[in-house]
């Protein structure tokens, strides 16, 4: 692996495990789009409430993570995704304190509808664990040095696909968890995030997805819920044995699980492809744990949020649904604008955040009416893909800006 030290870093204190307003740890947060953060506005433009704005090298659909005061974040560049970068920025100020520069393992042409930097990072106190649609899967400390790394492709081939791999890294204490859902072979394994090594690999159908794994706890064991193909399916985390799983999913795999106490929240964009599940159960159960579809609440990227009691959905077309978690009966339903949406919600306190990818956010109250604060945007900001939330920072990322807003 060849590595090019590009900038200095500052060096800083590691924060403390758990405290979760302060951090932001892998896609969607602790997996759920949930934030504990203060201080976040509610209304931003060029002139308020813009902390900084950064031009980043190259191109990224990732989400950014942060770890108290520092930001990680990816991105790809050059015609055939020659590079791939791993950069790392002050929260406060936005000063770049190192980036790493990688030559990739597999050459992709880049177009817009195939995957660019797309998987969102993990950070935890010791490192940030970084996987690309290249196959190239890295983990470093946060000063930017090298630990390990594994070129997967030579494990799994080249990826199969229109679309790429979109799927994020998801972890626990110990591990990192990797599902790979292409039209080749595909897998989902585990990975020890001291150095590298497999913990265990289980073999899925071939199946596109770029949802994103998601650990939970259920009757005192661990379990991955991995969305892949036409099914949802529940993997012991200690060994990789299939538990349970659900069949005949209609629509497309692209939002990630969402768990609400002992259901887990799947979204799909064709109608009564969503559903939620309720967890448990052995082996196929299709008939007997699906609890409710709804009859029109569709997502297309984004993932389904559940927010005190409620189920918001926004479809490709730009309408946000708001369905009772419990029966999956629409509350009320709202045509936002005429962007699709590729970023999934967000929770923080009593109010909604929901992107668009006209560079638009709609901050709405929580709650059984619809009830809009703002529509916000900054000059010439496209596409939304991913955000973080932490006290007195709210993070955009389009593909080549990272912006904070803060009060």
């Amino acid at each position: 692996m060849k590595l090019i030290l590009l900038s200095l870093l500052l060096v800083l204190p590691l924060p403390k495990e758990g405290d979760s307003a302060k951090v932001w740890p892998g896609f969607r947060g602790h997996g759920d789009s949930h934030s504990q953060a203060t201080n976040l506005p509610v209304e931003w433009s060029d002139k308020k409430n813009l902390a900084w704005d950064i031009r980043l090298p190259g191109y990224g659909q990732s989400s950014p993570v942060v770890w108290r005061d520092r930001v990680f974040i990816t991105a790809v560049d050059g015609p055939n995704k020659e590079q791939a970068y791993v950069l790392g920025y002050d929260l406060r100020t936005g000063r770049e304190l190192w980036r790493r520069s990688v030559a990739t393992t597999e050459k992709v042409k880049v177009d817009f509808r195939v995957s660019q930097a797309a998987p969102t990072p993990v950070v935890d106190g010791k490192r940030v664990y970084v996987f690309f649609e290249t196959g190239d899967l890295y983990a470093f400390d946060h000063r930017g040095r090298p630990q390990w790394d594994r070129p997967m492709t030579r494990e799994y081939g080249g990826v199969k696909g229109p679309h790429g791999l979109g799927s994020s890294l998801a972890a626990n204490e110990d591990a990192l968890f990797l599902a790979i859902s292409h039209l080749g072979t595909s897998f989902v394994m585990a990975i020890a995030k001291k150095d590298g090594r497999t913990i265990w690999r289980t073999d899925r159908p071939a199946g596109m997805s770029w949802g994103t794994p998601l650990v939970v706890r259920q009757a005192g064991r661990e379990q991955l819920i991995v969305r892949g193909g036409d099914g949802v399916t529940a993997y012991d985390t200690a060994d990789g044995k299939a538990l349970w799983f659900v069949a005949g999913l209609k629509g497309s795999p692209m939002p990630s699980p969402t768990l609400a106490g002992d259901l887990v929240i799947i979204g799909a964009d064709q109608k009564e492809g969503s559903m939620a599940i309720r967890l448990g159960g052995s082996g196929d159960v299709t008939a007997s744990h699906v609890v409710w579809r709804p009859a029109d609440a569709t997502a297309y990227f984004n993932s389904p949020l559940v927010h005190q009691g409620l189920v918001y959905f926004v479809s490709k077309a730009g309408i946000a649904y708001c369905l009772e978690l419990s029966t999956g009966q629409e509350v009320w339903r709202q045509r936002l604008g005429t962007g699709e949406s590729w970023a999934s919600p967000l929770a923080v306190g009593d109010r909604i955040y929901l992107f668009n990818n006209e560079g638009k956010t709609f901050v709405l109250r929580a709650g059984r009416v619809f009830q809009q604060l703002a529509v916000n945007t900054i000059s010439e900001l496209e596409r939304i893909y991913g955000v973080a939330a932490v006290d007195n920072a709210l993070l955009l990322r389009s593909g080549r800006r990272l912006i904070r807003l803060s009060e």
